[in-house]
């Protein structure tokens, strides 16, 4: 009994050391005083007995018989030493590619694409003037090549380090199949037109997919670009069929801008349209009968060029520069076909174009729900583009001989709307319009030789222009007041419309004079008309500026400008009568109007 006791009392030291070890190990504890365990069985006489306290006892109660109590728990805590860190082995970084081994292989990747292209026309092409295979080998083995490489692209793409050749194969692949269906359809007509176009829609369409889905704008610029340039070593001449094949990989490459935004793919598709187009009014001019099916195609090609800018413009607000670029080139094709048909119908397609690019300017212009959709600038540049048609327009339907009559009727037109609008780029295409109107007058209806006795005037025509040219000079400045876009107070930007205006004044009047007598006596009178007036109208301006200063000043000039006439032109030019009647007249107005003027003056004064 005794040995067991010694044992007991020594399991018992080891648990509390233990515990004490545990505790240590754990972090700092509240400080417990030691207390021996009571044993189990009753000691032997001589052995002291260990004091318990309550709680002791109390566990010590609810455990087995001769086990000893568990330690109380203890809160987890940090270790009071971190771990030591467990070896990691460190990770291989990956390798990176240096610029010119990317260089090398966009150079080998271009060029790899470029010569099986080549290869790929010389298929199409060259074996079918030298008879090799078979039309239905050559267009089988050019479909079959290409969708061989685009199932090869798919499958290195899968891999990161072969994305350029991806891109390279994808484009070659897809330009092939697009190649062939262009040999198959204008070469060998396996389909209809229709059909072969709409094949090649799905093909363009699915190469631009594929690159959509890869997010890489280099296939898809690769194989619209492809296309374009091959496609006319095919069809060998720039026909509807070539024009409409390239309309088509525009149609296709427009949703995939849209959505990407990528401005290469956007010229890739454009340039290519607009310059066959182009070609095509060229190519058509020289053939001995114009070919009608060129003409709509390159009608087609010029309108949606209209459209898809201005939808470009509205879905990438923040990329209207290449929208900007579209719209001024879409239209050029149609408007230099002019030459291939009558004037009557080079007319009406000018007028149709004028008439869609002033609608789109009319909506982003004026309709709230596009204004905040189309950007100012495209709007502006469409207004600009459109008043260009409609010049063409104008001078296409028309007559040369009523050119200016037309053009200043326009200008007149357009004043007016902008008064009304409250537009300055309306007023910006009068004062164009008025411009080339005054000019053509010059030289037609109502020359400068006129007025020099060294020509005449074309009667009615010269008096409707006349009149108009000074309608413009009046009508132009007094709305660009209107708008602020010009100031009230005299200044040297005046001096231009009035120097227009009166020259059309003359020119009135000269030819009204030459329709009653056209001879040398109806030149001379003319011209004292002409100066009559000029007092006449000086002396008006100087009575009604007798509180405004710019009237006044206006009538100074006047005055000044009709005594320089006077003394310079009239006195060598007319003979003696007619000089006497022209200093007479002319000096009794100044007088009358000196003495009216004073008067006012004085009564101005009175009332202040």
């Amino acid at each position: 009994m005794l040995l067991a006791g010694e044992l007991n009392a020594i399991g018992q030291r080891l648990t509390e050391l233990g515990a004490v070890l545990q505790s240590r190990a754990a972090g700092p504890a509240p400080r417990q005083t030691r207390v021996p365990q009571q044993q189990a069985m009753p000691q032997p006489p001589g052995v002291p007995q260990p004091a318990m306290l309550p709680q002791q006892q109390e566990a010590w109660a609810q455990q087995p018989y001769g086990m000893p109590p568990a330690p109380p728990p203890q809160a987890p805590q940090d270790p009071p030493y971190p771990a030591m860190p467990q070896p990691v082995q460190a990770a291989r970084s990956p390798r990176r590619v240096s610029a010119g081994q990317l260089t090398t292989s966009r150079v080998l990747a271009v060029a790899g694409t470029a010569v099986t292209l080549l290869g790929v026309v010389f298929l199409l092409v060259l074996a079918a003037q030298q008879g090799w295979l078979l039309p239905q080998l050559r267009v089988g083995g050019g479909a079959a090549l290409g969708a061989t490489l685009v199932a090869s692209a798919v499958w290195v793409h899968r891999k990161q380090a072969g994305r350029i050749g991806a891109y390279a194969l994808a484009a070659t692949g897809f330009t092939a199949v697009h190649l062939a269906v262009v040999a198959a359809t204008s070469l060998y007509g396996y389909f209809p037109k229709p059909a072969g176009l709409g094949l090649g829609l799905l093909v363009a369409a699915a190469g631009l997919a594929l690159a959509d889905r890869w997010r890489a704008q280099s296939p898809a610029v690769g194989a619209v670009l492809g296309s374009a340039v091959c496609a006319p070593m095919i069809t060998a001449r720039p026909d509807a069929m070539l024009v409409g094949f390239l309309l088509v990989l525009q149609i296709a490459a427009t949703p995939v801008q849209i959505r990407r935004g990528w401005r290469g793919l956007t010229l890739a598709a454009a340039v290519p349209c607009v310059l066959g187009a182009l070609v095509a009014d060229v190519w058509n001019l020289v053939l001995p009968r114009h070919d009608g099916t060129t003409l709509l195609a390159v009608l087609a090609v010029s309108l949606l060029g209209v459209v898809l800018a201005a939808v470009t413009a509205g879905a990438r607000r923040g990329d209207d520069v290449t929208a900007v670029g579209l719209l001024v080139a879409s239209p050029a094709p149609a408007l230099l076909s002019a030459p291939m048909v009558e004037r009557v119908h080079a007319g009406l397609l000018a007028a149709l174009v004028a008439a869609m690019l002033l609608a789109v300017w009319a909506v982003g212009r004026f309709l709230p729900a596009f204004r905040s959709l189309l950007p100012g600038r495209f709007t502006a540049v469409a207004g600009g583009a459109g008043a260009v048609a409609a010049l063409q327009a104008t001078v296409t339907f028309v007559d040369p001989s009523a050119w200016a009559t037309a053009l200043l009727c326009e200008a007149l037109l357009l004043a007016l709307g902008a008064f009304q609008l409250r537009s300055s780029g309306i007023l910006l295409g009068a004062l164009c319009f008025g411009v080339a109107g005054f000019l053509v007058s010059t030289v037609h209806e109502v020359p400068i030789a006129a007025l020099l006795g060294l020509g005449r005037a074309q009667g009615v025509p010269g008096v409707l222009a006349g009149l108009l040219i000074a309608a413009v000079a009046v009508l132009v400045p007094a709305v660009a007041v209107r708008l602020g876009a010009l100031s009230r107070e005299p200044g040297g930007v005046w001096a231009l419309p009035g120097v227009v205006l009166l020259y059309g004044s003359a020119s009135t009047i000269m030819a009204l004079v030459l329709i009653v007598r056209d001879d040398r006596t109806g030149f001379l009178t003319g011209h004292i008309l002409i100066t009559l007036s000029w007092v006449g109208a000086a002396i008006y301006l100087l009575l009604r500026g007798v509180r405004l200063t710019h009237l006044r000043v206006a009538g100074m000039v006047l005055i000044a400008v009709a005594l320089a006439k006077l003394f310079l032109f009239d006195l060598a030019t007319l003979d003696g009568f007619a000089r006497v009647v022209a200093f007479l007249c002319a000096g009794l107005v100044l007088l009358a109007a000196g003495v009216r003027y004073a008067r006012l003056v004085a009564a101005e004064q009175a009332d202040g």
